[in-house]
């Protein structure tokens, strides 16, 4: 009898999962497929293919290697919990790095997108076409407003009305500075204007901001500092602590209460970190 109630729980067993690996396989497979395109697409954005090819190649591996090189490293009885932790970090570091990146060159842009004005504003009153002072942006500027610009005139001669590339321009660049540019360029376009006293103007406003944005992060500079210093100590007490003597956490371990707690300071040292850095960041405008 008891071995007839073990091959049903066994058949059960097989059909379940006969049932829902295939499911729970094609979830992930199109899961992966949508995150890699997007990271792909990403990546093109802020680099050029050949590079993006060998870094999504590298993202596609890095959970795998981090949690073998942590499941390594970690101390004994942590080697299961390490590798876990570097798998869930090489998952999220690809996203985490590719927005950094975007960041970086975004910032760059918007530096490089004052001079860029002042060339189209020279050119304007040169009596050059507005395709003709993109043109000397692309001639004169460096990477990456170089890149952005070359796309909107490989996009136009490729048909794409200067509307639409313009829009995709700033699709890649959500910057407010290149908004006001479009808006400008749009504008005149269709009732007239004089371009080169808006652009001026657009380059003053940039200027401004600029001002504005390095004030706040001079003063939203001492709480981060001290966000940060206040979230490492607690890790350079447990480190100095557990090197000292590395059995002082064990009645904490062995019992309920003391698990309990080592959670709930776990989760008050995340928590505490994250809203001090939400503090002193001030969003862009």
């Amino acid at each position: 009898m008891l071995a007839f109630i073990l091959f049903l729980v066994f058949c059960t067993i097989v059909l379940i999962g006969y049932t829902l690996v295939p499911a729970m396989y094609q979830l992930s497979h199109m899961i992966n497929v949508k995150r890699s395109q997007k990271m792909s697409t990403n990546m093109e954005q802020i680099m050029s293919r050949k590079e993006a090819k060998k870094m999504g190649r590298f993202f596609i591996l890095a959970p795998i290697l981090l949690a073998a090189v942590l499941y390594f490293i970690a101390p004994e009885g942590f080697q299961v919990p390490g590798a876990v932790l570097g798998f869930f970090i090489g998952l999220i570091f690809p996203s985490f790095y590719i927005k950094m990146v975007k960041q970086q060159v975004q910032e760059k842009f918007g530096n490089q997108l004052i001079d860029a004005l002042m060339i189209m504003s020279s050119s304007f009153r040169g009596g050059l076409s507005l395709i003709q002072a993109m043109e000397a942006v692309v001639d004169e500027m460096p990477d990456p407003i170089n890149k952005e610009f070359g796309i909107v005139l490989g996009e136009n001669k490729m048909g794409v009305s200067l509307e639409e590339a313009l829009y995709h321009l700033y699709e890649r660049m959500p910057i407010n500075a290149l908004q006001q540019m479009i808006t400008a360029i749009l504008l005149a376009r269709e009732t007239g204007g004089n371009l080169p006293i808006i652009f001026n103007r657009i380059v003053t406003n940039i200027r401004e901001v600029k001002k504005i944005r390095q004030n706040i992060q001079t003063l939203t500079l001492q709480g981060k500092i001290q966000g940060v210093v206040m979230s490492l100590l607690p890790v350079a007490f447990v480190s100095i602590v557990y090197s000292s003597n590395r059995r002082v956490f064990d009645n904490m371990l062995a019992s309920d209460v003391g698990r309990g707690m080592l959670i709930y300071a776990a989760i008050s040292w995340v928590l505490g970190g994250f809203f001090v850095w939400k503090i002193s960041t001030i969003k862009d405008f």
